[in-house]
């Protein structure tokens, strides 16, 4: 920071003229205020901070690396704005602090300046990110953006603290002892690393930080001995199948972090190679309708085998090479545009259309689950959350509601249906919605990428009602489109397990009659 602004008061810094300022004067300007006007929770402060931002952005002169710093600067910003609102440790389920704060943080990632930053600034910008999707409840998501912010820099103590914190509120939402011990010992030792003598600390101030880091870590040091602590570094004896064609395919899924198992979010480890999340223990009042288990675990068995056989039918398509006979004497005329037609390429638009499906049978589950009174016909994951099922209104009896995987999952739906969202998003998971809508009602022509890569012919614009795209991009936004539900069947698990523990909880000491429920074998999924 130049020394004139590093002298400066508050009101000084305040009635500045940025106009007379450089470009990176500016930047220094508003960054200044936001840190100064947190610390004061001077909201003129952070006011003053915007107007500078938006005059700097007007410039044709800002560079994108500063484009993108502007957008980061922004985001800490609503940061500030957001921890000083009184509802901030409340359960209000909307924030325009929380929506503009991580809707500026991906505006910063998602720009052509973000590479330009520095490895820092990088790491930087993606542990804020995790920050705030672990606030909202997204912390499956959250998890990820951490794990990339230590892919640029290991060291650093505030990924690696609020990693281990996330995963420590991971383990506390689940209902699986043995899973619980595996995350909080991951979170040790990312706590650990947060307060070793050769973390990396980014900037003043954040003693406050590294302090609850350690108060933390010495909790869990408590909580788990030095067995546990053993058992669950023991994470890759396991065996991921039978045969070689098996083990890829699992293999595959842990890398990609698909398995429906929250050790998977500790790492692609092969002890996390089988979809064991199932729903928690469910008590109704009555038969719930009839005699049997209630009808949200039916619901659950199948998004669990849709989602299972979703995600292989994309590793099928992605992974399968030469022409299947199924394909042979399929007449078709080659229109110019280098297409990519076969088995392949409609295994993977299969793969996208299941997935997606799945989140309306979600928002169906929550409807009778939460008892919300939605129409069986009208319901949907994009309106399941509003009173009426419409407008923007939020149902009576998720307003306010303490459930923080249930948060979450509302917060992941604007991803999908809110344009201000779902444009910002990363590359991969962009215009979702748009394909999903060409894919079950229009056209969408995959094209080839090593053909337009050996050529790097111009290609003619495609036809009207038809969606033009790689099959590189096909297939990515098929995978984030995965995650994306992976994420919302494990909120939707834990919220319901956060649910019933309220439930109980009001529910005083009445007598319940427990039912059990065996496992569905394996060997009787067969059809001879």
């Amino acid at each position: 920071m130049s020394a004139p602004l590093e002298g400066l008061g508050l009101a000084e810094l305040i009635a500045v003229d940025p106009a007379g300022l450089a470009d990176e004067e500016g930047m220094q300007l508003a960054a200044h205020l936001i840190d100064r006007g947190s610390d004061a929770c001077d909201d003129e402060a952070l006011t003053r901070a915007e107007v500078v931002l938006d005059g700097l952005t007007d410039r044709e002169t800002l560079s994108p690396r500063a484009v993108s710093r502007s957008h980061y600067f922004r985001a800490n910003l609503w940061n500030s704005r957001r921890k000083m609102r009184s509802d901030t440790n409340g359960w209000a389920w909307r924030s325009a602090e929380a929506d503009n704060e991580i809707l500026e943080l991906r505006r910063a990632i998602g720009h052509s300046g973000f590479a330009k930053l520095h490895a820092l600034e990088r790491a930087q910008l993606l542990t804020n990110l995790g920050n705030a999707l672990n606030h909202i409840g997204r912390f499956v998501e959250a998890i990820e953006a951490w794990d990339r912010a230590l892919a640029f820099e290991p060291r650093l103590a505030m990924a690696n603290g609020n990693r281990g914190l996330g995963l420590s509120y991971y383990a506390s939402a689940l209902y699986d002892s043995g899973h619980n011990a595996v995350l909080a010992v991951a979170a040790l030792d990312a706590l650990t690393r947060a307060i070793a003598p050769d973390a990396l600390v980014e900037s003043l101030g954040l003693d406050p930080a590294l302090a609850m880091f350690g108060r933390k870590k010495a909790s869990l040091d408590g909580h788990f001995g030095e067995a546990a602590v053993a058992d669950a570094a023991n994470l890759d004896g396991y065996s991921l199948g039978r045969g070689r064609r098996e083990q890829a395919y699992r293999r595959w899924c842990l890398n990609n972090r698909l398995f429906l198992n929250p050790l998977n979010d500790v790492g692609p480890h092969a002890i996390a190679g089988q979809d064991v999340m199932t729903l928690p223990s469910i008590t109704v009042e009555g038969l719930d309708g009839g005699p049997g288990p209630p009808a949200v675990i039916h619901y659950f068995n199948g998004l669990k085998q849709e989602f299972a056989t979703a995600r292989y039918t994309l590793y099928e398509g992605v992974t399968d090479r030469g022409v299947h006979f199924s394909d042979r004497c399929v007449l078709l005329y080659n229109t110019l545009d280098y297409p990519a037609f076969g088995l392949g390429v409609e295994r993977v638009k299969m793969a996208f259309r299941s997935a997606y499906a799945l989140l309306d049978k979600i928002g169906l589950l929550l409807n009778v689950y939460l008892g919300l009174g939605h129409g069986e016909r009208q319901v949907s994951f994009r309106n399941l959350w509003f009173k009426g099922g419409k407008g923007k209104e939020l149902h009576p009896a998720l307003d306010g509601l303490a459930n923080w995987p249930l948060r979450g999952l509302y917060w992941l739906s604007k991803d999908v249906f809110e344009d201000a969202f779902r444009l910002v998003t990363e590359p991969d998971a962009q215009l979702l919605y748009e394909l999903r809508n060409h894919l079950e009602h229009k056209f969408v022509g995959v094209r080839d990428d090593i053909l337009l890569a050996i050529t790097r012919s111009a290609v003619a614009e495609a036809p009207p009602g038809m969606f033009a795209i790689t099959f590189d991009q096909l297939a990515a936004r098929t995978l984030r489109q995965l995650k994306l539900v992976r994420a919302a069947l494990i909120y939707l698990a834990l919220g319901i397990h956060a649910e019933e523990r309220r439930r109980k909880s009001g529910r005083g000491d009445g007598m319940v009659m427990p039912m059990s429920l065996d496992t569905w074998d394996d060997r009787w999924k067969r059809r001879d």
